[in-house]
């Protein structure tokens, strides 16, 4: 089972991307602060890429920006490319199913502070984005249940 849920900030300004006659896609990374922190006592940041299609990415770029708190369920997929130098260059990155816009940022300073810090969230932050995981992966359980009963 590949089945993944992040809660965290977007990193990047949202910019869509026509991929063929009738794709959209939205390529960016959610900066995710890990539960712990460094021998210093600063917060370890994980910045993780994603991608959205179509409806996910088109609703992205009319109500999301960089700073916004995002809950993304998906899975994890690993994809290779040639680069302009013609080097294979491998990537993982989340795939998007679901996404949920949790909160925007209030001011462009506290955005600007925000990834000053290394997209570190206060301690509420961190755990309500920890209680907003576990539902969202509750769900999840929950739809692979009635799924294996049908």
């Amino acid at each position: 089972m590949n089945q993944i849920v992040f809660v965290g900030r977007i990193c990047r300004d949202i910019e869509i991307k026509s991929a063929g006659e009738n794709s959209k896609v939205v390529n960016n990374a959610l900066a995710i602060p890990r539960t712990y922190r460094d021998r210093n006592g600063e917060t370890i940041t994980d910045f993780i890429p994603f991608v959205a299609w179509n409806g996910l990415a088109t609703m992205l770029h009319k109500f999301a920006c960089k700073g916004q708190r995002i809950a993304i369920s998906g899975m994890m997929q690993s994809r290779k490319y040639q680069d302009k130098d013609n080097k294979s260059v491998y990537v993982i990155e989340c795939h998007a199913q679901e996404i949920e816009l949790l909160d925007r940022p209030s001011a462009k300073s506290k955005e600007d502070q925000s990834f000053k810090n290394g997209g570190s969230e206060s301690d509420d932050e961190t755990q309500e984005s920890m209680q907003i995981a576990r539902e969202m992966v509750d769900q999840v359980i929950d739809q692979l249940k009635e799924e294996s009963t049908l």
